[in-house]
């Protein structure tokens, strides 16, 4: 009878809010178990774009981040260089 109605629910095209807010949710807990430092689910696309600009030229990380804009992407570049920054002047001995 579960199988059923969980399959029934797998089936269609929209899941509820309320059932994708849980899973994301519990997925987030696994995620936190392994990395304690994860924070949110918007941390982690920041930093797969960032590694894709690494890879990548800025139109290819644009179409695969699915930005409208190539500003959207670009801003990601911006946080590379203040997150570059900033650890310059943490480590950097005349800091």
């Amino acid at each position: 009878d579960g199988k059923a109605q969980t399959k029934a629910v797998t089936s269609k095209l929209f899941i509820r809010t309320a059932t994708l807010h849980n899973l994301m949710a519990q997925l987030m807990g696994k995620v936190r178990e392994q990395n304690p430092t994860v924070l949110n689910t918007k941390q982690i696309r920041a930093s797969v774009i960032t590694k894709w600009l690494k890879n990548h030229n800025l139109r290819e990380v644009q179409y695969l981040a699915g930005h409208r804009y190539i500003s959207s992407t670009e801003s990601f570049l911006q946080n590379e260089t203040e997150g570059l920054a900033k650890e310059i002047n943490q480590y950097h001995p005349l800091g």
